[in-house]
């Protein structure tokens, strides 16, 4: 029954369904005397997309404060540098002018040289008209996944959101600052401007499964099938909507029952099993552990457990806080769950074939990475942004290996060479060794790959005793392999990156860190 199918996946973007008192909240924030500058965060399939649209059609109309409205998806097409960042908003900010303000947008698609000089004179005259535009940008992950963006663009950002005339949207699965993979960046005042607590775009309330249901007033939902839906789905809009558009499909119109509601969940399984699949892969080791004591002990205390897995696992409709209490996973992920391998599985069902190979390695890695308990904040951070884009984007991983390279040397020097002085001893004995190349660095201290030789004669080789006070000869090694790769993952060129290799890459990064933190001293 086309009439009556809820389109919950596909290449266009389909009504908003629901969700009337996250809306009204936007609404309230961003036309109020001074509207504040709003992040969107939720899981993916919760509706941040549909819900973006439609807050973008609300104030296109008429009595809008906003004479322009400009909804941006970053998902595609992502400038990966920020000058094309900048020249991208400029030519999206011009279309968007076009109607209301067209020498504007004429002048900000002829901007060449500097967009974001030309974009802030177009803010400041509308400043002065009485003008205020609105950006939404959505997928607002995928540049600040690369880690290429700098804290330069950031500030430049602010700048532009602190005019009167412009305010800001952005709608990531994340927190803006858990995103962010520069370390550089994560100083920009950028961050600041948004209102501290995001909107959360989760699961369906009562509210909007009675908004949802009015769609289809030719079926009514008996109370024990109401029940059926709501502890097959806990309200995830992917997973309750394709149950209902089964409903539609297999049941006349009239009352449906609870025992075909349950059969609707039945038949809707297949068809969304890919779904809980993406949704489950994206949770952490730790939110995964959780919801497996869950599972084993029926109800879990909220006190002591982490925040972010709580919030992991019931903005996906995994499970239910009731009396404080984690409790009623989804029927939906459990039945999904039962057909896949876990931790107690054999290593055939585990890693026996390529695909799995590649799906398990990722949780092996992250729980190796839950274990170094020292491991330096910074380095933790890249490790765990690599374990988030494998196996499905090992170039993206690539191109942060040189971050991680850079932070391990940086904490070597801090703690083998204080004040980036090569001691004079070191020195002598390399020259009465015979060591090679040695005079510049009396006066230079050596950068890009001369650092990698410098910790090898630190270490000790064939001439020379090692004379490092913390650093051993493996480290270097690891060092020297891990360097190698971040100078590819710079240079990439287009080459094929199979992901097998980038998870041998990210291991060695993950023991590199291991040595780094068992070799020097805590307070280096």
């Amino acid at each position: 029954m086309p009439d009556t199918q809820f389109p919950i996946l596909g290449t266009s973007v389909p009504p908003m369904l629901g969700r009337g008192a996250i809306l009204q909240k936007m609404m309230g924030a961003l036309t109020k005397a001074t509207p504040d500058h709003l992040q969107v965060v939720g899981p993916r399939f919760a509706g941040k997309t549909v819900l973006l649209h439609e807050l973008a059609a609300r104030l296109r109309q008429a009595g809008s404060p906003y004479s322009a409205v400009l909804l941006w998806d970053l998902g595609h097409q992502t400038p990966g540098t920020d000058a094309l960042f900048m020249q991208r908003l400029a030519s999206e900010l011009s279309a968007a002018l076009r109607g209301s303000h067209t020498d504007y947008a004429n002048h900000l698609k002829a901007s060449q040289d500097n967009p974001y000089q030309d974009i802030a004179e177009v803010l400041d005259i509308l400043k002065d008209e009485g003008v205020k535009v609105l950006i939404i940008m959505d997928g607002f992950d995928k540049p600040l996944s690369n880690g290429q963006l700098t804290r330069n663009l950031w500030d430049q950002l602010r700048e532009l959101a602190l005019k009167p005339s412009l305010r800001l949207v952005t709608a990531s699965r994340r927190t803006l600052r858990d995103l962010i993979r520069n370390p550089e960046a994560q100083t920009s005042d950028f961050w600041n401007i948004f209102v501290p607590n995001p909107v959360r775009v989760g699961c369906f309330d009562e509210n909007d499964l009675a908004a949802v249901l009015e769609k289809i007033p030719e079926w009514q939902l008996a109370a024990g099938a109401h029940t059926e839906l709501w502890n097959a789905s806990n309200g995830f809009p992917v997973l309750m909507l394709g149950v209902l558009n089964t409903v539609c499909e297999s049941c006349g119109p009239g009352d449906v029952s609870a025992v075909a509601m349950q059969a609707a969940c039945e038949s809707a399984f297949p068809t969304i099993s890919d779904k809980l699949d993406a949704l489950w892969t994206d949770c952490p080791p730790s939110s995964q552990d959780l919801l497996r004591r869950v599972l084993d002990e029926s109800s879990v205390v909220r006190a002591g457990i982490v925040a972010s897995d709580t919030e992991t696992l019931t903005d996906r409709g995994f499970v239910q806080i009731v009396a404080n209490k984690l409790q009623r996973p989804s029927r939906l992920l459990v039945r999904y769950l039962e057909e896949q391998p876990h931790e107690g599985s054999s290593l055939v069902r585990l890693f026996g074939t390529d695909d799995a190979y590649r799906k398990n390695l990722k949780g092996v890695l992250e729980r190796r990475i839950g274990q170094l308990g020292d491991i330096d904040p910074t380095l933790k951070r890249y490790l765990e942004r690599g374990t988030e884009e494998l196996p499905d984007h090992p170039d993206i991983f690539l191109s942060n290996v040189r971050g991680i390279v850079n932070q391990a040397f940086e904490l070597i020097w801090k703690a083998e060479t204080p004040g980036r002085r090569i001691p004079s001893e070191w020195m002598a004995v390399w020259k009465r060794n015979d060591e090679r190349r040695l005079d510049e660095w009396e006066t230079t201290f050596p950068q890009g790959v001369h650092r990698v030789r410098l910790l090898n004669l630190m270490t000790g080789t064939e001439k020379s005793a090692r004379c490092a006070k913390h650093i051993t000869k493996g480290t270097f090694v690891l060092m020297n392999a891990v360097h190698a790769f971040g100078n590819f993952g710079q240079h990439q060129e287009g080459a094929p990156i199979d992901p097998g290799m980038a998870y041998a890459v990210l291991h060695l990064c993950v023991e590199l860190s291991a040595a780094l933190a068992r070799e020097l001293p805590l307070n280096a």
